[in-house]
């Protein structure tokens, strides 16, 4: 040993020592941090394959990545192989595989084509356009290389999303319940989807492109804002207000193009009704509005069992029709004893745009049980967007306030157990109430806006 430093070591020896302790955890510290990226061979396989993570694709630097947004519909695709992510087979089926497949962002498909819905508290769901299912972790598995597929929307956490910057417009998607994000374990068609702890891999980030947005050379569709899942019951021909029925004829399943009773404003979907339109048989009010799809078809589910069925959607009601009132939200009966289970109304005045309205209850639940209409006492103004949540469960239907996340705020309203309504479904839209022959020819009509309308249990 050179002597100086033999001096200085037999001098100074707690220093010398706390030197190599801390040279001893330094080398500890660093072989843990390695231990830590391959703590598996699948992990050390995976980065094999991710060994030239700047791969990009033309197409996709040719278009425009779009700010993921609740209650709009998008292509999504993976920034490692340039591919949208697809449902296997076009199948609507539970359990259906997701995989990616093509590179056009610009696609009609629609099993390639995801809608933005809002769980609450920062999550959100993805609602294949033409499944009407969410994507899922299968299982509920929290383990890595765990299956993503779609099933019916049930409101497990393995079925909720949160959508994470992570820079360039690109994105992660992580599951609520095992905290691991969607990545694509391949770059051909049909290479399959599942979830691994983040990586920052390029097979973990998506890019999100709006259906209907600029790269479609067009707007937001109002069939876009609300997503597929419901039938729209509106009108056909050409609108000329004042002549017979208004020129038009009901259209029980009416086309969800742009109309004049049926467009996107300002990201709602638009519902626009006169007095004068025709109506369904059996009814003087006519309507603009959706009726729930049940297993892709007019079907129904029961509210007198345990199961809450809940639909979830933000409004604001434009305008008043001549008779000042208008329908926004029901529960519908087949049984025509109950027929509409429940009316969610506003009532003001003949054409009006502005200012306080009543928020009432009518239909089965307030008048024939209770022998009238029922106004609840809630501040609610024309042109101002509200949150609202319509549920039965065992009989009894149920309507809340929600606060901006979804979450329920305050009851407006509950009515005691009404009996053996148990062929139910959901409806939303603007149906005008207390219309007479006089308004025929009138040109005021009703207006609702409506977006974020989420049906639980997602048949």
């Amino acid at each position: 040993m050179n002597k100086t430093l033999y001096h200085i070591t037999q001098k100074f020896p707690i220093l010398f020592f706390a030197l190599g302790i801390l040279i001893f955890i330094t080398a500890c510290s660093k072989d843990e941090s390695l231990l830590e990226i391959d703590e598996s061979s699948e992990i050390t396989e995976q980065t094999e394959f991710e060994e030239n993570t700047e791969t990009t694709d033309n197409d996709q630097a040719a278009t425009r990545n779009d700010v993921p947004t609740v209650g709009k519909t998008y292509v999504i695709k993976s920034v490692k192989s340039g591919r949208t992510l697809d449902i296997s087979g076009a199948s609507n089926n539970n359990g259906a595989n997701l995989q990616v497949w093509g590179t056009n962002v610009n696609t009609t498909a629609t099993h390639r084509q995801w809608e933005i819905l809002s769980v609450g508290n920062g999550y959100v769901r993805l609602k294949g356009v033409d499944s009407g299912k969410s994507l899922e972790v299968a299982g509920g598995s929290n383990s890595n290389n765990a299956n993503v597929r779609q099933w019916a929307y049930q409101g497990t956490t393995h079925q909720q999303w949160q959508i994470i910057s992570v820079g360039n417009g690109q994105y992660r998607l992580k599951c609520r319940d095992s905290g691991k994000s969607l990545r694509v374990n391949g770059t051909t068609n049909g290479s399959n989807a599942n979830q691994y702890a983040y990586r920052g891999w390029t097979s973990q980030k998506f890019t999100f492109h709006e259906v209907g947005g600029d790269d479609n050379n067009g707007g937001t569709t109002a069939a876009a804002i609300i997503g597929s899942g419901w039938k729209l019951n509106g009108f056909s021909g050409n609108l000329n207000v004042g002549s017979n029925n208004n020129g038009l004829s009901y259209a029980d399943n009416a086309s969800k193009g742009e109309s004049h009773f049926f467009f996107d404003k300002d990201g709602y979907a638009a519902f626009r009704c006169y007095p004068g339109n025709p109506t369904s048989g059996g009814s003087s009010n006519p309507r603009s509005e959706l009726r729930e799809l049940i297993n892709g078809g007019s079907n129904y589910w029961n509210g007198n069992t345990n199961t809450e069925h809940s639909m979830k959607f933000r409004f604001k009601i434009e305008d008043l029709p001549p008779s000042g009132k208008l329908c926004f939200a029901q529960i519908h009966e087949r049984d025509d004893s109950y027929d509409d289970v429940i009316r969610v109304q506003v009532q003001g005045n003949s054409g009006q745009n502005s200012g306080s309205v009543d928020l009432r209850i009518l239909g089965y639940v307030t008048e024939e049980i209770e022998g009238s209409g029922r106004t609840i006492n809630f501040n609610m103004n024309m042109d101002t967007e509200y949150y609202f949540e319509l549920t039965m469960k065992n009989g009894v239907v149920k309507l809340y306030n929600l606060n901006n996340n979804g979450s329920r705020q305050s009851t407006l309203f509950t009515s005691v157990d009404i009996g053996n309504a148990n062929e139910n479904y959901f409806k939303a839209g603007c149906y005008l109430q207390s219309t007479s022959s006089s308004h025929s020819g009138s040109s005021v009509y009703g207006q609702v806006l409506i977006k974020n309308l989420v049906v639980s249990p997602d048949n």
